[in-house]
């Protein structure tokens, strides 16, 4: 369980000299399988269930969010973090 929280991408900025661009920041999951029950997932106060694979949600550098696995069964994401 990942409890919400927003990600503060310390070395992402350093990497990109990004200090006072953090605006610029974005992360995106994309859901490697089918949901599964016992998944969830949560970005901006919505909550997201029954996903395909291939699914992606995208938000912001200071976009609360969080995730869980309460199922028998692994959740596989991939996490993508980019700039403009």
């Amino acid at each position: 369980i990942l409890p919400t929280h927003s990600d503060l991408y310390k070395k992402y900025i350093k990497i990109f000299n990004l200090k006072g661009q953090e605006q610029t920041i974005r992360r995106a999951v994309i859901f490697l399988e089918d949901w599964q029950p016992g998944h969830y997932a949560e970005y901006l106060n919505t909550p997201y269930t029954n996903w395909l694979a291939g699914s992606t949600v995208e938000w912001t550098y200071d976009a609360p969010h969080m995730a869980a696995n309460l199922g028998d069964l692994p959740r596989y994401t991939l996490q993508i973090t980019g700039h403009k």
